[in-house]
């Protein structure tokens, strides 16, 4: 009786190789995508947080609330910066825009991940960056919003049935934060002042 070796022909050998390269140079960048559109869900979600915690908070105590840039050590405002470090959120009680003795920070979120999130800008907002919410939970800026756009590598690249890869958040008069996804509404400039990523 022969015994027969098992395994694959060479043909067989080439057939798997040439699935699973197939598989492989499909499903890499499907995972980077979604992987890249999770970390930007994460920011917008815990920036908008922030606002409608900030605004909240205001309303409450019947005070300023200032959410504003943070500096390194996460305790007071960094004048000139932009969200992309952290964030504070902290009761204004006497309107100097910074976290004084006896005025209690509410929040303070940390770096946004520096690998999806390459550009936070904010307009008009103050000279330093802050979105100033009254005790009635409106802005306290001038203008009548407040822009704020997140951006990543992949720019205004749409990422599917017209949702952009960036996202911009408009905060209305009212204080009430909205988010927007569509591609069409981040580069249009009569529309987002901050002309898209």
């Amino acid at each position: 009786m022969y015994k027969t070796e098992e395994g694959f022909s060479l043909i067989e050998l080439m057939v798997i190789v040439s699935v699973l390269a197939l598989a492989l140079g499909l499903g890499i960048p499907a995972f980077n995508d979604m992987l890249s559109n999770s970390r930007m869900s994460t920011a917008v979600n815990d920036l908008v947080g922030s606002l409608h915690a900030a605004r909240g908070e205001a309303i409450t105590r019947r005070a300023s609330v200032v959410l504003c840039p943070a500096n390194t050590a996460g305790n007071d405002c960094q004048t000139g910066s932009d969200l992309e470090a952290g964030w504070l959120v902290f009761v204004d009680s006497d309107d100097d825009g910074s976290p004084d003795a006896g005025e209690p920070v509410l929040q303070q979120h940390g770096p946004i991940d520096a690998g999806p999130v390459i550009d936070l800008a904010t307009f008009p907002a103050d000279q330093a960056g802050r979105i100033v919410f009254s005790a009635t939970g409106t802005l306290r800026v001038g203008e009548s919003t407040t822009d704020i756009q997140i951006c990543d590598q992949r720019g205004d690249r749409d990422t599917g049935r017209g949702v952009a890869a960036g996202r911009w958040i408009r905060i209305q008069p009212t204080g009430q934060p909205e988010i927007r996804r569509l591609r069409a509404h981040l580069q249009d400039t009569d529309i987002n002042p901050l002309g898209g990523c």
